[in-house]
């Protein structure tokens, strides 16, 4: 029996030239390394921040046309060739029998399961197929309640539907990011990429954070704001093993490296998983904003991490990711835009490397720097069991989606 064609591509462009000039090269270099037999059925784009964005789109529109498109703004974007800043990066996937649908669901602050809804039911009905292998997510990284919005997707396609994907980021300004579905640029909102038809998609989501304190209680918590900790104001997490003046420090520096190499953990329902929250900003009564919701009641512990066990999770995500497919046509890396300060320019680049060695040299790699990952706690898991797993939006952490047959 004849193998299944597999075909991926990934352009990319510096933003030396303007934002339209970008757009267009990155759509040119993915298209003319696609097979002439191939033509592109799906493009999804990761686009720095700091571009105007819809210039940026229009390029690639001149170039793809009317091929579906979807993506976000990053904090910093990733190739074939490791990291990238001010850049713009295309995938473009050619896999014959391949079926997907692209959709967008708005006001994701103010509505997040209906915005979830949306987003899923407009994809659904963009797919044409029966055959469904999962929901790739390009969300807003300045929305914090995402577990609605996984909700919402999920009374539409299903409660052990497999969701993976990203939160967009703004090169850690924190003011605004952008989502991209079709020649629409929004912002607020939530986009779905549907994939069916003889494609599988693969995940594995791993940080390599191991906890250094005792467990403390959430006792108050509001959204993304963590008030206090055993009815103490929660800052004292970090005043007990650094002391008041690194507390302060952190508290004019905002999202420094002490706050990256030692985020929270939020246990999840098993003794070793956990939910990484970075700390982006101390309120002046001790409470700490982070990256992510916080649920009260939940068991708390302050985290450590380090490069080389940074660099051995990435691997461990791009075995999980690839573990199911027979082939690899693409793979796409959704990194917390913390880590790549944590590791720096130079272990940033080796964390790529390490992925490229798990899923073969010649597979394409596109990518992101985002600020939360969004997949199934325990993505090791074989296929099945994978389904069953509930969604988990995690800081701090690499996500390793693969897209085959």
């Amino acid at each position: 029996m004849a193998s299944q064609p597999v075909s991926a591509s990934v352009g990319w462009s510096a933003a030396h030239r303007g934002a339209e000039a970008a757009g267009a090269e990155a759509a040119a270099s993915a298209l003319e390394r696609l097979a002439p037999s191939a033509p592109p059925q799906l493009a999804i784009v990761f686009g720095s921040s700091w571009l105007d964005q819809r210039a940026l789109l229009q390029g690639i529109r001149s170039v793809l046309r009317d091929v579906p498109l979807a993506g976000e703004s990053t904090a910093g974007e990733i190739t074939s060739e490791g990291p990238a800043s001010h850049s713009c990066v295309v995938a473009l996937l050619a896999i014959e029998g391949l079926a997907c649908g692209v959709g967008i669901g708005k006001d994701a602050d103010r509505q997040p399961r209906e915005a979830g809804q949306r987003a899923a039911y407009t994809a659904l009905q963009a797919l044409r197929t029966t055959r469904r292998a999962g929901l790739l997510l390009f969300g807003d990284g300045m929305v914090t309640g995402y577990a609605e919005v996984v909700r919402g997707i999920q009374e539409v396609l299903g409660t052990s539907f497999l969701i993976a994907g990203g939160m967009a980021g703004d090169d850690l300004r924190f003011s605004e990011t952008y989502q991209y579905c079709q020649e629409e640029v929004a912002t607020r909102s939530v986009v779905g990429v549907l994939l069916g038809g003889t494609a599988k998609l693969g995940v594995g989501l791993e940080h390599g954070f191991a906890p250094i304190s005792k467990p403390r209680r959430i006792t108050r918590a509001r959204a993304n704001v963590l008030l206090t900790l055993d009815q103490q104001p929660a800052a004292s997490v970090y005043e007990e093993y650094f002391g008041a003046d690194v507390v302060r420090r952190m508290r004019d520096e905002g999202l420094n490296r002490q706050g990256i190499a030692y985020p929270l953990g939020m246990q999840g329902e098993s003794a070793n998983q956990w939910l990484l929250r970075n700390v982006v900003s101390f309120g002046q009564d001790g409470s700490l904003a982070c990256n992510g919701e916080l649920r009260e009641g939940a068991w708390v512990q302050l985290m450590i991490g380090s490069r080389e066990l940074a660099l051995e999770a990435a691997g461990r995500a791009a075995q999980q990711a690839i573990r199911s497919l027979n082939r690899t046509a693409c793979v796409l890396i959704f990194d917390s835009a913390v880590r790549r300060r944590l590791l720096g320019p130079h272990h940033a680049a080796m964390e790529i490397e390490r992925i490229r060695d798990v899923v073969g040299p010649s597979v394409p790699v596109a990518g992101g720097y985002t600020y939360a990952e969004q997949a199934p706690f325990d993505a090791g898991l074989s296929t099945d069991q994978l389904a069953m797993q509930p969604i988990a939006t995690q800081t701090g952490s690499v996500l390793v989606a693969a897209i085959g047959v």
